[in-house]
């Protein structure tokens, strides 16, 4: 039992671990398993691959809109000794102890910037292995997260920041024909600009470790999780860790079965998952010729395309057809979701280490981090919301949609002007 330091900015709650069947097994295996609750699975597989464990999710029927569904993770512990938090200089640094042979909280590498660092001065050094984190209501775009809870250290590197040097930068920008940069991916927020009208309301979204779960990684090879020059040029071997985007984080003292656990949910958004397209409607390039249009899509190859659909008036809804017809081009596509845990704090970028032109919790533990847990996996198809539903009414192409220049010649071309909501009447019916 640990006995508890006598400070107010010193807290510590005990996790009984209980007499179970199951004990054996997860001491044999890793201290946490990490599970994937939503979406819902046909079945899972379990495989080893380098010494490690991963759940393969199989969503076999499944499909998905590109936003607004539910990604959850849920990660337990058998072994859990217990939750720490301390709090000084404005900062706190919360975590999960999994295991601690000799008794004892130093957490040295938890508490590094919070003076003093020990968390028990008697502790001859560091032999804990724990995750950070910290119980969060809610984190999104632009809405300012409370600077009292989580790694504001963390927080402080998830902004919209275009300016950021050496490369990878930690948001993906792209320079227009016009000279103008632009953002694209998900909206991320922030004010790192100092004569911002707000420049202190960091709002914990982004790409990078999340600062409420900072032990947790996420990984994906699509859309803005890759990371590209403002030529959209793929930068290899690298992509983002997208654990930022999580939204809630909570936790479960002992539950039901005598596990600690902790909930990760991220509500989909427009963006965090969805491959980037850019469109060029004036094409001079020969190696295109007999094409009208062009696309790009994350970073590969300029193909040229036609359409069936002619241009449309500038009549609401009209160029509805038009663009469903170019979104067909690239949707559905498969999204393949990774993640594991590691001990202390994630990094914000993951290596292919191995050269394998995959990330996967090899490549993080290559990097140095210790894995507390299994690798899950899933496959997911998703398509465009706009390809689901019936509307008279404007269906905007999405902000993944970038109409730019692919040929050198300056001139982006003329698509049609879209403006609205995408329809105050729509109708989407389950496809079957």
């Amino acid at each position: 039992m640990k006995t508890l330091i006598g400070s107010v900015l010193l807290t510590l709650v005990v996790v009984g671990i209980p007499s179970s069947g199951n004990t054996t097994y997860w001491r044999s295996h890793s201290p946490m398993r990490l599970t994937i609750a939503a979406p819902e699975s046909s079945f899972v597989i379990p495989r080893r691959r380098h010494g490690s464990r991963t759940s393969k999710y199989i969503n076999r029927s499944g499909l998905h809109a590109t936003t607004q569904w539910p990604l959850i993770f849920r990660l337990e512990s058998r072994t859990a000794v217990g939750f720490v938090a301390r709090r000084a200089q404005k900062k706190e640094r919360e975590g999960l102890v999994l295991i601690d042979p000799d008794d004892c909280f130093h957490l040295g590498s938890l508490f590094e910037d919070i003076m003093p660092p020990v968390f028990d001065e008697t502790c001859p050094f560091e032999d804990e292995t724990y995750i950070e984190v910290q119980t969060e209501k809610f984190d999104t775009f632009e809405e300012f997260d409370n600077d009292t809870t989580g790694n504001d250290a963390i927080r402080a590197r998830l902004i919209d920041d275009k300016f950021s040097d050496p490369e990878p930068r930690n948001t993906p920008y792209l320079k227009m024909s016009d000279g103008k940069i632009k953002s694209v991916g998900p909206k991320t927020g922030g004010r790192p600009d100092p004569m911002a009208s707000k420049p202190d309301e960091l709002d914990g979204y982004g790409y990078g470790a999340d600062d409420d779960l900072a032990s947790f990684v996420l990984m994906v090879d699509n859309g803005g999780a890759r990371v590209f020059d403002e030529n959209f040029d793929l930068i290899p071997g690298v992509i983002r860790n997208m654990a930022g985007f999580l939204n809630t984080v909570s936790g479960e003292t002992l539950d039901g079965r005598g596990q600690t656990a902790i909930t990760a949910s991220m509500h989909l958004l427009a963006g965090v998952f969805e491959p980037i397209a850019i469109v060029d409607a004036d094409i001079s390039d020969p190696s295109l010729a007999g094409f009208d249009y062009a696309i790009r899509v994350d970073s590969g190859p300029v193909t040229g395309f036609n359409l069936m659909e002619p241009f449309p008036p500038p009549m609401p809804g009209a160029a509805n057809a038009f663009y469903d017809e170019i979104l067909s081009l690239y949707y559905p596509f498969e999204l393949k979701i990774r993640a594991v845990v590691v001990n202390g704090e994630a990094p914000d970028f993951i290596y292919d280490m191995d050269g394998d032109q995959r990330y996967t919790a090899r490549d993080v533990e290559l990097m140095g981090h210790e894995l507390v847990s299994n690798e899950v996996e899933m496959n997911l198809t998703l398509t465009e919301e706009n390809l689901l539903t019936d509307s008279a009414e404007p269906k905007c192409p999405p902000r993944t949609f970038i109409h730019g220049d692919l040929d050198g010649n300056m001139s982006p071309g003329e698509l049609p002007f879209c403006e609205g909501t995408s329809g105050s009447r729509r109708s989407q019916r389950v496809p079957r």
